[in-house]
């Protein structure tokens, strides 16, 4: 292929895997005779140079703000040799399918090479229940694959990629509370429930799933189907991947949490935590975090001022109105990463925006603002412009997109991640 159309591979392919990543404008020279990393990091990790071959005379860069890791670019090795392995003997009609079952292969490469085909059956499975009802309903469902476990299938342990396809496969398991155990070599070996032994907090899975990331612990990895058709993948207690609107999202937690503005890390994290809360609860919502020498710019006269961003009615500190007076005694002074994250949930997904400082003070919630001149889009993403230039501003999409921004001293903010 040529340089500029692997440009446009990585651009509409690579990227948006990896929160935050942007296309450099300018090709790279690679020596032709030297072989090179399909992918390698440059710059402390900020950037990724790419190629299509070992042997290629040319690769991409890829930059954002946190650092790319290691399983970074082992991921982008696996989804880039696939996608090069297939995508020149594709007609043009067919290569956007072939290039997206290829990073499902890549994908599955990245987990366990070894039993990858395995896998991307399990994947093949669950994008067909995801077209399907059962009983009138949509299944949702858990695998988990036990590395550990070399059982094949047999009499006893009948083969999980010919029970996935059966009806009455659909109301085994569900998407928060059962599952199906499988060996690493696919087959099916017993029924779990994630509910046993309780359910220990973890910050880095929504916590509609947090009972499924809590068994993804050692050397078992979590498959979900849940009822929205999306395709989670839980690994290390964490979500690890997962498939959105038909596209896939690597999750580098630590890096993202970090690259936010301002705030404290325990804010920050408190932030991240309901974030993905929201976005996988499908309520949307409007999340910021504002400097305290913002906090003027904002709330002008106590909020009385036409020209104050926030207004005086939604301010939880001075409670005027019934929202803020009844939200004031929800919240009862305390700092947003000492509230319980379904609480915290609940907050965002009102209609209006949330809005606390740098040290995690709750300023206001439900905030209808006053929306800044030139401001584009919808109410949310219209309301997080505004407030983006003074801290980190959050759009949760009512679909589960996350579009997040970062104040940028004496310039326009600039997108700080995607999820």
């Amino acid at each position: 292929m040529t340089g500029e159309e692997f440009r446009l591979i990585v651009q509409n392919h690579i990227c948006p895997i990896l929160a935050g990543a942007v296309l450099t404008p300018q090709l790279q020279e690679a020596a032709p005779n030297q072989p090179h990393a399909l992918a390698a990091l440059k710059n402390n990790g900020r950037a990724m140079h790419i190629s299509p071959s070992k042997k290629a005379g040319y690769k991409v860069e890829i930059r954002r703000h946190q650092p790319f890791s290691g399983d970074d670019t082992r991921l982008v090795e696996a989804i880039v040799a696939q996608i090069a392995a297939n995508v020149d003997q594709t007609p043009a009609l067919y290569q956007e399918r072939v290039i997206s079952y290829a990073i499902e292969l890549g994908l599955c490469k990245f987990l366990c090479e070894p039993e990858y085909a395995m896998l991307a059956g399990l994947l093949d499975g669950f994008e067909n229940w995801s077209a399907r009802t059962y009983e009138g309903r949509k299944p949702t469902f858990t695998l988990v694959v036990d590395f550990d476990d070399q059982r094949a299938a047999d009499q006893r342990y009948p083969s999980i990629l010919e029970v996935l396809t059966e009806d009455f496969f659909a109301p085994l398991s569900n998407s928060v509370e059962s599952g199906i155990l499988v060996s690493a070599r696919g087959a099916l070996v017993e029924y779990v429930d994630f509910r046993q032994g309780g359910v220990a907090n973890n910050s880095y899975a929504p916590s509609r799933f947090m009972s499924v990331a809590n068994y993804a612990e050692k050397n078992k990895v979590c498959f979900t189907l849940t009822n929205n058709g999306e395709v989670l993948i839980f690994k290390n207690k964490t979500l690890f991947f997962s498939k959105r609107n038909g596209g896939w999202s690597y999750y580098n937690h630590d890096s993202t949490v970090r690259i936010m503005a301002g705030s404290s890390a325990a804010v920050k994290r408190a932030m991240y935590e309901t974030v993905l809360d929201v976005s996988f609860a499908r309520t949307g919502g409007c999340l910021a975090a504002v400097a305290l020498a913002n906090e003027k710019n904002l709330i002008k006269d106590g909020g009385r001022s036409p020209d104050s961003t926030i207004k005086e009615a939604d301010l939880l500190a001075r409670p005027s109105s019934a929202k803020s007076k009844a939200l004031s005694r929800l919240v009862q002074g305390k700092k947003f990463q000492h509230l319980s994250r379904a609480l915290r949930k609940e907050l965002v997904g009102i209609d209006g925006a949330t809005i606390l400082n740098y040290q995690g003070e709750v300023l206001a919630v439900g905030a209808i603002i006053k929306i800044s001149g030139g401001s584009t889009g919808g109410g949310r993403l219209a309301a997080t412009e505004t407030l983006a230039p003074h801290g980190t501003a959050i759009k949760i999409s009512a679909d589960g997109m996350v579009k997040a921004f970062n104040a940028v001293k004496g310039g326009q903010p600039e997108v700080a991640f995607k999820l």
